[in-house]
């Protein structure tokens, strides 16, 4: 006769049934002993788990597993792909308790909307690492080569940034600061070019076609949907061309 695996609050436990000749006096017994194991193990969770005492986190202790989750996270989405990213998930890679992650992270949106602030945080290095020093237009063509750089080479981060949609619920300010710390050099780019007189029109409708079109494109070319002759480099510094006039 086979045994019956129960799992009773996170627990896998094997049990032998009773025989099929078993009275119903113990059969009774029987499901009385489980179901009084079950609430035993389900009162033991919540204790250990919900009300017990914790010895206090620090900052840094905080800080080193959001991080070590959130690569993680990363890891598991780019070698599966987005919907393989659960709680669970993530916690059998790192070889932690899924619970565990609960005490750091509300839920798996909480997780990508940290993730997506790294990565957002990286893209603006990348714009920030291009000189300032340089020219108005030059510097322009160079934040939209710098911006391309990054899409072609971390291809799941842009697609994790723009083309995924996540439909949160509540907003995270972790996250929208890294998006505004990326948008500000591509319209602080926009509005000094006009400033200087190198380019014409209003600052902020130019900054806000210049991000699109080179989002546009790179999306485009990350999708293989360029084939009509030109490809990405051909693309890129006619675009630049064509949405910048000289004064």
């Amino acid at each position: 006769m086979g045994y019956l695996k129960v799992l009773v609050a996170g627990e896998l436990f094997v049990l032998r049934p009773p025989p099929l000749a078993m009275c119903a006096r113990c059969a009774i017994l029987f499901k009385f002993g489980l179901g009084f194991l079950s609430i035993f193990y389900t009162v033991k969770y919540t204790v250990y788990y919900k009300l017990m005492p914790r010895k206090p986190l620090s900052q840094v202790d905080i800080d080193s597993f959001r991080d070590s989750y959130c690569e993680t996270a990363y890891e598991l989405y780019q070698r599966e792909d987005y919907d393989a990213v659960t709680m669970r998930g993530i916690a059998k890679v790192m070889g932690c308790s899924p619970m565990m992650a609960y005490r750091y992270f509300e839920n798996k949106e909480d997780v990508l909307a940290a993730l997506r602030a790294k990565l957002f945080d990286r893209l603006a290095q990348a714009l920030e690492d291009v000189p300032a020093t340089l020219a108005p237009l030059e510097y322009l063509q160079a934040l939209a080569g710098a911006y391309a750089n990054f899409a072609h080479e971390e291809p799941h981060a842009y697609r994790l940034l723009y083309v995924i949609h996540s439909h949160q619920a509540q907003t995270y300010p972790e996250t929208e600061r890294a998006q505004k710390r990326t948008r500000k050099t591509l319209f602080e780019a926009t509005r000094r070019g006009v400033e200087s007189g190198d380019i014409q029109g209003d600052p902020t409708l130019l900054a806000h076609t210049f991000w699109a079109c080179i989002h546009g494109l790179v999306s485009l070319d990350l999708a293989s949907q360029l084939t009509q002759g030109l490809g990405f480099d051909e693309l890129l510094p006619a675009m630049m061309n064509s949405l910048f006039t000289r004064a």
